[in-house]
């Protein structure tokens, strides 16, 4: 089983509803692997993902999620997700979608990083929006 926790930064936690995180969670973990570990959503500021962004990936731009995978090889799944609350809303108005369902669309992506996926490429980005939209029941 996969620990699920969530904590604000700045913000009140804007609850994206507690079963269906822990369960996509479980999914994309088990889907990649992992039957136990914990993963940690940490809803934060632009300014303090700028900060992460500067300090571990020697960028200085805005982002909507950063993705720390804790574990040592052959150890539980541990990863550490920031989002950046002020992002997500921006990118909820500029899809026109609903912040709810753009945040569960942040979280998927952070977890999906965590599991080693990258979003480099072009043919990255369309196989991670392929699982999103999966693992988001879109498709």
């Amino acid at each position: 089983m996969i620990t699920v926790v969530t904590e604000s930064d700045g913000f009140d936690d804007p609850n994206p509803g507690d079963p269906w995180l822990k369960s996509v969670c479980n999914s994309i973990c088990t889907d990649y692997g992992h039957d136990s570990g914990s993963i940690t959503f940490i809803f934060s500021t632009d300014d303090r993902l700028s900060q992460l962004k500067k300090e571990f990936f020697q960028r200085n731009v805005y982002t909507d999620v950063i993705s720390f995978n804790l574990e040592d090889k052959g150890e539980p799944v541990e990863g550490e997700i920031y989002i950046s609350l002020e992002r997500v809303a921006e990118n909820a108005t500029n899809y026109n979608v609903e912040f709810i369902n753009e945040l569960k669309r942040i979280m998927v992506h952070g977890v999906l990083h965590v599991m080693g996926l990258d979003d480099q490429t072009p043919k990255d980005k369309t196989e991670m929006t392929r699982l999103e939209n999966h693992y988001l029941g879109l498709n």
